[in-house]
């Protein structure tokens, strides 16, 4: 089987320590599942652009991060 998830880093800062790192997030919660895992690819960086919106589209309109997290703060 193959998984691709799109997911995104929403807080300001940096993830702090491993147990908050996407590899480990999602080979626990599928090994806690039942499955097998292989090999993890993560592509990308907490910091980099993403849509405006949580799940939004992954296109040209994408903000950077910082954009991104001023305007969920100021909400």
């Amino acid at each position: 089987m193959k998984l691709q998830v799109k997911f995104e880093w929403r807080k300001l800062e940096e993830p702090q320590d491993s147990a908050a790192s996407p590899e480990f997030l999602i080979r626990t919660a599928l090994k806690c599942a039942g499955y097998h895992v292989g090999h993890i690819e993560v592509q990308g960086v907490w910091d980099e652009d993403k849509p405006a919106r949580a799940g939004g589209p992954w296109d040209e309109t994408r903000l950077p991060h910082e954009d991104v997290i001023k305007d969920l703060q100021n909400r």
